[in-house]
């Protein structure tokens, strides 16, 4: 499935080649890139070898473009949110937990809940996700 990736807030392309491409900052405040996987359910992060950030730090997470935070506050305080768009142009919100290295990602659409990743339970009630959202 070819898919888009977008901001919540301003709406630009997250996306670039079969990365999504998010500005972050460690607890020590030090900011850098992250290239997340486009397919769901692979965890696989590419940053500089300089950013550090260590298994299971907290960091933030804001869109590269606007600079807006990426935190879903309203469904828990660790999600951070995006928009997929899929090749017929349905939109579909992205959950993604903010812990580095932790296995946790939801998609949400109208009407479906889907989950991927070992730590995907640790935080929501999933028969509840989408009137949370």
């Amino acid at each position: 499935m070819k898919a888009n990736y977008l901001c919540p807030h301003c709406r630009s392309f997250l996306n670039v080649g079969d990365k999504i491409i998010i500005a972050a900052k460690n607890k020590k405040k030090e900011r850098g890139i992250l290239l997340f996987s486009m397919k769901l359910g692979d965890y696989e992060v590419i940053k500089h070898p300089s950013f550090n950030i260590e298994e299971g730090e907290k960091i933030s997470m804001s869109c590269p473009s606007c600079h807006e935070d990426l935190k879903k506050r309203k469904v828990h305080e660790n999600l951070y949110g995006i928009i997929m768009q899929d090749e017929e142009d349905k939109e579909m919100q992205i959950l993604f937990s903010g812990t580095y290295g932790e296995k946790c990602t939801y998609r949400i659409t109208d009407k479906d809940v889907e989950s991927f990743g070992k730590d995907a339970g640790k935080y929501l009630d999933l028969d509840n996700l989408i009137s949370m959202s």
